[in-house]
């Protein structure tokens, strides 16, 4: 017998833009199903560094671009969250780093230095005094120039933990193996059906899947937007004497390029050992190589960028994941967050972790603007309730 439920709004995928964005539809007295077919956060969600970019690192080749332009007012929106004062509530949420720090072996050119010092990104960054370095960079052999940038770090897990909790009763777990359906008309999407037992009807249905969009927009017959991959194969490692670890280190490494070398920030393992995770150029241009080859490649960098320092003996792990966004030209980078509307189909990709709130600003304009109404709805009590995902720290190191 199959089991009717409603809803005013079904999301689906529960990364950090759905997460944030069923957040708020329930704040402001909508009902929002969250429909997740693995763990909360999996994939791009927990595998993110944890920054709130505000474009400086798009900017490092001195021109102010439109993914800089889009992504500058994410540490203020996010910062305001954390103080308790935003549109979602995240003062539980353990920072990392209240900033980031650039660094360089030799000092920056004048074009470039003259571009951080202008008004387009003064507040965001400042000239670290030789004083107040972190032990790492007061070695008297670091002789380049370093920066603090105001953009924080955050601990992944526990912002999912943050948004998933007030709603809990609302954020349902799919399975994998449940075939789903969707049942139309001419008006677009009426429900969604799982196996032959449960249809969830609902006014809206917003696709916040990642990587999983693609096999929805399949389901849908919807072929535009398309999605596109971008892969990384990101590079952990650790003091295997976890007595002497790592110095904890939230900074990226400047060259001459337009891109940062590495981008190193510091999480922590069961045992409290410190692990530097390294995104950056490495990540990019490591896809494909075997893992002694992308290891031994960071172990030389790691060594380049940072001659003073003595590494101890480290032991490495990989982690792969691609990011999911909407097609562009010759795979670039999308500068904003995504969504295109079908009827009452919306298609989202946050592109960035820090861009969630800018999404579901846009989300939700949409739904009011198509008229959306909050209902009455019974809660969905015999669906269970999704789970967080693990996170990375603890899964990567066997």
């Amino acid at each position: 017998m199959t089991q009717q439920l409603s809803t005013d709004v079904v999301i689906i995928g529960a990364g950090i833009a759905g997460l944030w964005l069923h957040n708020r539809l329930n704040q402001m007295g909508f009902h929002a199903l969250l429909l997740e077919n693995k763990t909360i956060g999996n994939a791009q969600t927990l595998s993110s560094q944890g920054i709130i970019h505000g474009g400086a690192k798009y900017a490092l080749n001195g021109i102010f671009s439109t993914a800089t332009q889009a992504i500058g007012a994410m540490p203020a929106r996010w910062q305001a969250c954390l103080d308790g004062t935003g549109d979602v509530d995240l003062t539980k949420v353990k920072v990392l780093a209240d900033h980031q720090l650039l660094w360089s072996k030799q000092q920056l050119s004048s074009k470039m230095m003259s571009f951080f010092a202008s008004k387009a990104l003064s507040s965001r960054m400042e000239t670290v005094a030789k004083a107040d370095r972190p032990k790492l960079f007061q070695h008297p052999e670091f002789k380049g120039s370093l920066y603090q940038l105001n953009e924080p770090v955050l601990d992944v897990t526990s912002v999912l933990t943050s948004l998933a909790q007030p709603w809990q009763d609302r954020i349902v777990q799919i399975p994998e193996s449940r075939e789903l359906s969707w049942q139309k008309n001419s008006d677009g999407v009426q429900s969604i059906q799982l196996d032959n037992d449960i249809t969830i009807q609902a006014q809206h249905f917003v696709l916040t899947a990642g990587e999983g969009n693609e096999a929805l927009l399949n389901s849908l017959g919807i072929k535009k937007p398309a999605m596109q991959r971008r892969p990384l194969q990101m590079v952990l490692c650790k003091a295997k004497d976890h007595q002497q670890p790592l110095p904890a280190i939230y900074a990226h490494s400047l060259g001459t390029g337009s891109k940062p070398i590495a981008t190193i920030t510091s999480h922590f393992a069961e045992d409290g050992n410190v692990i530097w995770y390294i995104g950056g150029n490495i990540a990019e241009q490591g896809v494909g190589q075997s893992f002694t080859e992308i290891t031994t490649e960071a172990q030389k960098l790691l060594t380049e960028i940072l001659p003073w320092f003595e590494l101890p003996e480290l032991e490495w792990a990989t982690h792969s994941v691609n990011r999911a966004e909407p097609k562009q030209f010759a795979l670039s980078r999308p500068d904003t967050a995504f969504i295109e509307s079908k009827n009452n189909v919306h298609i989202a990709w946050p592109t960035k972790l820090a861009l969630a709130p800018d999404l579901a600003d846009t989300v939700i304009a949409k739904l009011t603007k198509q008229n959306l109404q909050a209902g009455k709805h019974n809660a969905p009590m015999t669906l269970p309730s999704a789970i967080m995902g693990q996170t990375l720290w603890d899964s990567v190191f066997k």
